[in-house]
């Protein structure tokens, strides 16, 4: 065959020509069957990139194919029959995109895994597994593939020593946790189930989702869960059962619901829910255990205060009692002590037998400092009637028998009920919320300005219902004021005045953009105006309300300066003030009215002083010396206290019985005399607590006397604090046995010593 050329045609056409007569000559010299026998050997039937090619011709060692991208250009190339390197190169030159997208197909998804159709007994298989052929068949030929570096290595007779060897050489992570993880070996036949991702030590193990895969609901019937092979033992889940009772407060009859046995079982492959009698005798048990190791741990406490309160609810009311106390590191600490069903009419009485049985049941009745109650009449007439304090004075002293006061009774009931009542401590912080809540109420409306208080207020509270009521409205009110509102709590000032602060820190034409989208009347300026002075005249007074809910950090000693420094702040708030003057003379008055008791108590003076933050700093100058000689003799008492604990219980040497001379108790060298002491620490400068360790016996004073707290929120949080006890909820719990209170007092009492 020839052919003529002319000399206008182009390089490449040229070349294809070539190409195309090469191809003719070759075609009319080779026979038909060597050619199909030739191609049934090429590397190019067999590469992951032949779709982009198409097959020409096969030319002595090589081979001639069609790029499929490269058109409608039409472009011939050659390559080896054993080899695609040129192909490749040029889909690297010519369409790297390509490539690119079939190499990170590749990465992100690797061909799956699959375990042999057989029993298997190790768990190492979690870990391997082998590839299907192009018939679906599982290839095991011995040779299964990690899944975490895709090896293969060698099984063979079902030997999974290598496996396990290799998992241990070269991920040893993995290896340690399967050793921990799987403590029992699997004896079930695992199904075909693809897995493309190695284990991770966040979700499931492959072996976990292949049996999740298998209980769908139509295989439901054929699972048999004591079979696999990480479990959870039954009294690990009788201890998980019971913490989520107790913490959570549920009702016992939770474990009798078919639905929660259910749940259970399946979560813990087998196990079954403890019955009601069992969690009954696991309460019992742990309620006496809690008991134990709280009295044991009281009976090494020198002075402890309580709270105590009492909440009705649904023709229902409860008796709560909560202590607290001061370890040497002035840490405090806390503890649930009651919490029972008490009669709905109940008396004063009732409330003092409750105390007294409390403070008898735990060994706490001479080591009680106070007890912290709110201003409610019940408290307040029961301490007042059966008060044992000193200021109740005995008309005339006389000798009594006592053997006939034993017998008869001479002195009456009351007797013995006064004889261990501790002294009462009103709660300081609902005393002042008190305060606020009615008498500076009552002054603001009274005053000049009640209209225009009333009416600021009616429009406050309109935006308040609608953010309560409407979830539409709340959200057009952050998205506006670009905050979170606080709705106020019923009987809390400090909550109006926070809640009423956020809305006077809009601007005007947030506020008025509020109002028209929530359909409520505009604050006038008027309005604006008394609203903004109000929140700044009585800051401090919900300052000194936070200050006074504490609990951790918050001590008796901080009563007096708090009140002292509010009142002064308040005073000076009125020479400023154009409509708030007779309101705040009228609080001042009610503080002072209010806490007479407290501004004369030594005790908390006494706290005052002993609190380096303050010292006698805050006394007038003609009142520090005899605080300071009070100080001195508490000192001197509790040094004597801490020498007859220390001797008490032990034979009593005739050189301690007498104290006189050289080498005597009253003249040892290296103590501080109490006068000394007190001066030195009344000289210093330091506020913070942990200067009292230079001072020990100031230290003990102080733990003395700031025992005692200035609130009894903690016992209202015993109640209210995330606890169901006193919902309707509640009632579902058994209140035969006493099984209501356990659970309250364990709830409260993990809380205090494992928080969440």
């Amino acid at each position: 065959m020839v052919c003529f050329i002319y000399y206008t045609i182009t390089h490449e056409s040229a070349s294809v020509i070539y190409c195309f007569c090469l191809y003719v000559l070759y075609e009319r010299s080779t026979p038909e069957p060597r050619v199909k026998m030739e191609r049934s050997r090429l590397a190019f039937d067999h590469w992951m990139h032949k779709h982009y090619f198409t097959f020409r011709d096969t030319i002595g060692r090589n081979i001639t194919v069609q790029c499929n991208l490269c058109l409608p250009k039409i472009n011939i190339l050659s390559t080896a029959r054993d080899s695609t390197s040129n192909l490749k190169k040029h889909l690297e030159c010519h369409s790297p995109c390509q490539m690119r997208k079939r190499q990170n197909t590749e990465m992100s998804e690797p061909e799956p895994l699959f375990l042999p159709p057989k029993r298997l007994k190790s768990a190492v298989w979690e870990y391997f597994g082998y590839l299907k052929d192009p018939g679906g068949t599982i290839n095991a030929d011995g040779y299964p593939v990690c899944r975490l570096c895709r090896k293969k290595v060698s099984a063979r007779t079902g030997n999974t020593s290598n496996m396990a060897h290799h998992l241990r050489d070269h991920h040893p992570k993995e290896f340690a946790k399967m050793k921990r993880k799987h403590s029992v070996v699997c004896r079930r036949r695992i199904r075909d189930a693809p897995s493309v991702e190695a284990p991770s030590s966040d979700g499931p193990s492959v072996l976990e989702n292949q049996m999740a895969e298998s209980s769908s609901e139509a295989k439901e019937d054929m699972i048999d869960p004591t079979t696999i092979y990480h479990q959870t033992s039954q009294s690990r889940l009788n201890t998980l059962v019971f913490n989520f009772i107790v913490e959570d407060v549920q009702p016992i009859s939770i474990l009798e619901q078919p639905g929660f046995r259910k749940l259970i079982e399946a979560l813990s492959r087998g196990n079954k829910v403890m019955c009601r009698n069992t969690f009954i005798t696991r309460l019992e048990v742990a309620s006496n255990k809690m008991k134990g190791e709280l009295k044991a741990k009281l009976d090494k406490v020198q002075t402890l205060c309580t709270t105590a309160d009492v909440w009705s609810v649904q023709d229902r009311s409860y008796f709560g009692m909560t202590c607290h106390w001061l370890e040497d590191n002035l840490e405090r600490k806390s503890a649930a002590l009651a919490c029972t069903r008490i009669p709905i009419s109940y008396t004063c009485e009732t409330i003092i037998a409750k105390i007294q049985e409390t403070h008898s049941s735990y060994n706490i009745e001479s080591k009680v400092q106070a007890t912290v109650t709110d201003n409610g009449n019940n408290f307040v007439k029961a301490f007042k009637e059966f008060s044992s304090e000193d200021d109740q004075e005995v008309e005339q002293s006389r000798f009594e028998d006592l053997g006939s006061i034993l017998c008869d009774g001479e002195m009456g009931g009351d007797f013995f009920l006064s004889y261990f009542l501790p002294p009462h401590q009103r709660c300081a912080s609902q005393t002042l919320n008190s305060i606020a809540s009615k008498d500076l109420a009552d002054a603001v409306s009274k005053g000049q300005a009640g209209k225009l208080h009333s009416s600021a207020i009616e429009k406050c509270a309109a935006i308040w219902h609608k953010a309560q009521s409407s979830t539409e409205a709340a959200n057009a009110i952050e998205s506006i004021a670009k905050m979170n509102f606080t709705i106020p709590c019923l009987n809390q000032w400090s909550s109006e005045y926070y809640a009423i602060n956020k809305l006077m820190s809009l601007t005007d034409s947030q506020l008025n953009q509020l109002s028209e989208v929530l359909g409520v009347p505009h604050f006038t300026p008027d309005e604006t105006a008394y609203l903004t002075e109000y929140t700044d005249v009585f800051k401090p007074v919900a300052f000194a309300l936070d200050l006074l809910h504490g609990e951790e950090k918050c001590f008796l000693g901080i009563v007096i300066p708090t009140l002292l420094t509010l009142k002064r702040k308040l005073e000076e708030k009125a020479a400023n003030t154009r409509l708030f003057s007779k309101v705040i003379d009228s609080t001042v008055k009610a503080i002072d009215s209010c806490f007479k008791q407290v501004f004369e108590s030594s005790d908390a003076r006494l706290a005052t002083a002993t609190m380096p933050q303050f010292r006698l700093w805050w006394l007038p100058e003609d009142e520090r010396e005899s605080l300071r000689a009070q100080l001195i003799t508490e000192v001197l008492q509790v040094d004597q206290g801490t020498e007859e604990t220390e001797t008490n219980g032990g034979p009593v040497h005739e050189d301690e019985f007498f104290s006189y001379g050289p080498g005597s108790s009253s003249n040892k060298g290296g103590k501080r005399e109490a006068a000394e002491e007190v001066w030195l620490y009344l000289q210093g400068t330091n506020k913070d607590l942990k200067c009292l360790n230079e001072f020990p016996g100031v230290k003990k004073v102080f733990i003395k006397f700031n025992t005692t707290l200035p609130s009894s929120a903690p016992v209202q949080e015993l109640f209210s604090n995330g606890s169901n006890i006193v919902t309707p909820k509640g009632h579902h719990l058994s209140d035969e046995r006493q099984n209501l209170r356990r659970i309250q007092i364990l709830e409260k009492n993990l809380l205090k010593n494992h928080p969440k």
